[in-house]
C-alpha cells in the first residue's frame, strides 16, 4: 500500500465525524492526501463547494461528500489520470461519486474558472477555492433559488469572515448575479443580534423583491 493511501486509511479508520469542527479537520487531511496525490500525477485537484466552507469557516456548515474541481497541469489524458488516482488511493466507483468507507467526493466539472489558493490547516497543505466564492455561492443561491439554508450560511460565514473580503472580486461577482442587495442586507444581519430564522429570511427576499432591489 502506497504511503498516501495508507495516510487517507487512517485518515477513516474510524468514520468521518458527526462533530462539525472535527469534521472539517478530516475534511483538510483528506484534501491534502488528494492535493499530493493530484500533483504527483501532474492534475490540479481544488476544494470547491460546502467542503470548501468547511476550511474557510470550521462549524458553519458540514458537508456530506466532498467536491473536487480536477483540470491539467501536465497530464495528457485527464480523464484517465483522474481515475488512476482514485483507484490508486483506494476508492470505487458508485455513480456519480468515488467511495472509500463513508467517504464520497464527487468531481462535478473538470473546469475551474473561480479564484483559488493553496492554504495550510495544520500540517495539511491544499488548494480550496477563495471564502469569497463560497460567501458568492450562497448568497446567489439564498437570492435566486430561495435556500434559506444557504442565508443561514452566509450570514454564518459573513460573521466569521469580517472585513477580511476581497471586495474587489465579491462585488463585480455579486453584482453580475443581480445578487448584491441580498449580500449588503444579509450582511447586516450578520452584525445585528437579530434573530434570524427560515421565515424571517422568506420574508427578507419577499421585502427585495417588493423593493426591486432595495433591503
Amino acid at each position: 500500500m502506497s504511503p498516501l493511501r495508507e495516510r487517507l486509511a487512517a485518515i477513516l479508520a474510524s468514520g468521518l465525524s458527526n462533530d462539525a469542527l472535527r469534521h472539517a479537520e478530516q475534511v483538510a487531511h483528506i484534501a491534502a492526501v488528494l492535493h499530493e496525490a493530484f500533483t504527483a500525477a501532474g492534475l490540479r485537484c481544488t476544494i470547491v463547494g460546502g467542503s470548501a466552507i468547511e476550511i474557510h469557516a470550521p462549524g458553519v456548515y458540514k458537508s456530506g461528500d466532498i467536491d473536487v474541481v480536477i483540470d491539467a497541469v501536465r497530464a495528457a489524458n485527464l480523464e484517465a489520470g483522474t481515475r488512476e488516482v482514485f483507484e490508486a488511493l483506494g476508492f470505487a466507483r458508485q455513480g456519480r461519486h468515488w467511495v472509500q468507507r463513508d467517504l464520497f467526493v464527487e468531481v462535478p466539472s473538470h473546469d475551474l474558472s473561480d479564484p483559488s489558493e493553496v492554504v495550510r490547516v495544520g500540517d495539511a497543505v491544499f488548494r480550496v477555492v477563495t471564502k469569497e466564492v463560497v460567501l458568492a455561492d450562497r448568497i446567489v443561491g439564498f437570492k435566486h433559488w430561495k435556500e434559506t439554508g444557504y442565508g443561514e450560511q452566509a450570514i454564518d460565514m459573513l460573521a466569521a469572515f469580517g472585513d477580511e473580503l476581497d471586495m474587489k472580486w465579491l462585488e463585480p461577482k455579486l453584482r453580475s448575479e443581480g445578487s448584491w442587495d441580498a449580500f449588503e442586507a444579509l450582511r447586516e444581519l450578520a452584525q445585528s443580534q437579530e434573530r434570524v430564522t427560515a421565515q424571517s429570511l422568506l420574508a427578507l427576499l419577499d421585502r427585495l423583491r417588493a423593493h426591486g432591489g432595495k433591503p
